[in-house]
């Protein structure tokens, strides 16, 4: 008798839950637990309209609950990403503010020809060309000494 049921509706049954799931391998999870419970409930078991109408009933209540479930799963979820992201922007924040004053304590501490080509190339944006007319000094003489601002830069600050 079970099987006469399942074989009947089973597949009718997933087509109507998929019209709101839009998931099939959740409509059949649904389908499947609706079945479960009439098979589990059946001595006890009281319908009072057709047989099909209580399934498709059931079906819908089954998936009124279960998207219930899931929505509460996933606010929890998202509340959670951003509770954890929350921590990790602080940290962020604090690392790069860390870095920023770690860059700018290694700029100070190169030396001073270094430092003035460095600060007019970087800083106030200026081309290797406008910082060499500047400082009266030849283009290759900047790229050298950016060269070498970079390099200890790079080597100081471990990147």
């Amino acid at each position: 008798m079970y099987r006469h049921i399942y074989d009947l509706y089973y597949n009718e049954l997933c087509l109507y839950v998929l019209g709101y799931t839009k998931e099939r391998a959740q409509a059949e999870d649904i389908v499947q637990n609706v079945m479960l419970s009439v098979w589990k409930n059946r001595k006890k078991l009281k319908v009072k309209t057709s047989l099909k109408s209580y399934l498709y009933k059931s079906c819908y209540y089954e998936f009124v609950d279960s998207y219930k479930k899931r929505r509460n799963e996933l606010s929890f979820i998202d509340q959670t990403k951003m509770e954890v992201l929350d921590v990790f922007i602080e940290e962020d924040d604090e690392y790069i503010q860390k870095r920023i004053k770690d860059v700018h304590a290694e700029i100070e501490n190169l030396p001073p020809k270094c430092k003035h080509v460095f600060v007019l190339a970087k800083f106030q944006g200026l081309r290797y060309k406008e910082v060499a007319e500047q400082l009266n000094i030849s283009v290759k003489t900047v790229e050298g000494q950016m060269t070498k601002a970079m390099t200890r830069l790079k080597d100081r600050l471990g990147r």
